[in-house]
């Protein structure tokens, strides 16, 4: 039996054309009138379809009706359509490895529920593609930090410690400044106050900024979350918001940071924490730094792209089912 997609907000059936650009919504006003509803629905965002690169939502989709025999028949076609798309894909991932300048790390699909059949051949096509074409980035700074522009010349400006390293002022991953939506992630350690990065910064006078802090001592509730926005070299609107969480200087924290298209969340090992929207910088890539009087330590740092149309193949692939008999 085959099941389909239906669009989160209204329930109605998303179309294949439409799946290629968007499998979660019908349109593009039904993605914004959700995800506005409130933080909790934010929240369920985040669990329900997915935020992080390295897990592409695992669906649980309604099963057709068995008079819907039309939709049913609609199966063989997906089949024809994704052999043609598979052979063309791996064409192209044959030439983007002949011509790429060097590999890039890979974030595979996750294996879909064990107890359904009926997804994995799907599942195995998106796995297949998405193994090709990724376009993660991965620096874990134990070739140097030759990727990290910016900054200032001299020994109080970034140093590598023990295989991480302690930002100072602004630098930027080189290989990033080209994208627009993206998922970053790392992981790091407060070592005096707080850790700071920077998102869509197209250089190191336009970025959004944010600082994960410890507020005050003591064992109790002592986490605040700045955001702001420079502009032209200059910081406009700090915004200082307290959060639910107790910090430790000196322990390691997995932060993620999903952009996407004017809007931005961020969780603190896997914890949703802020939520904001702005649309003054519309690409950019991402950096460290910290203020006087603060101190961080960083492990690693990755950025996956949410743009490649491939990337995005490799999702819809994910979602696809398949009759397991003919239709009567």
């Amino acid at each position: 039996m085959q099941s389909t997609v239906a669009c989160l907000y209204c329930k109605k059936k998303i179309g294949p054309i439409r799946r290629l650009k968007d499998q979660h919504f019908c349109c593009a006003e039904h993605r914004k009138k959700l995800m506005s509803r409130s933080a909790r629905a934010i929240r369920e965002a985040e669990d329900l379809y997915g935020l992080d690169q390295t897990r592409t939502p695992n669906w649980r989709v309604k099963a057709e009706k068995p008079e819907d025999q039309a939709e049913r028949r609609m199966g063989y076609g997906s089949l024809v359509f994704v052999s043609l798309a598979v052979l063309v894909l791996g064409m192209a991932a044959s030439q983007l490895r002949e011509t790429s300048p060097g590999p890039k790390s890979i974030s595979a699909l996750p294996e879909t529920d064990a107890s359904s059949h009926q997804g994995k051949v799907g599942q195995f096509l998106g796995n297949l593609i998405q193994a090709k074409t990724s376009s993660s980035l991965r620096d874990d700074f134990h070739a140097g930090i030759g990727n990290w522009e910016g900054g200032k010349t001299g020994s109080a400006d970034w140093a590598l410690e023990s295989g991480r390293v302690r930002p100072v002022s602004l630098r930027l991953w080189s290989q990033s400044t080209g994208l627009s939506n993206y998922e970053m992630e790392f992981m790091g350690q407060i070592q005096r106050k707080s850790i700071d990065w920077a998102f869509r910064a197209p250089d190191t006078k336009n970025y959004y900024g944010t600082k994960l802090m410890i507020t005050h001592a003591g064992p109790h509730p002592n986490a605040g979350l700045v955001r702001f926005v420079v502009l032209d070299g200059r910081e406009r609107e700090r915004v200082e918001l307290p959060l639910p969480l107790t910090l430790e200087s000196g322990v390691d924290y997995q932060i993620r940071v999903s952009v996407r298209g004017s809007h931005f969340l961020t969780s603190v090992n896997g914890q949703l924490v802020s939520s904001w929207s702005d649309d003054r910088l519309s690409r950019g890539g991402v950096g460290f730094f910290s203020e006087a009087g603060e101190s961080a330590l960083l492990r690693w740092v990755s950025v996956s792209d949410r743009d490649s149309f491939l990337s995005r193949l490799a999702s819809y692939f994910s979602l696809i089912t398949f009759p397991t008999a003919p239709a009567a």
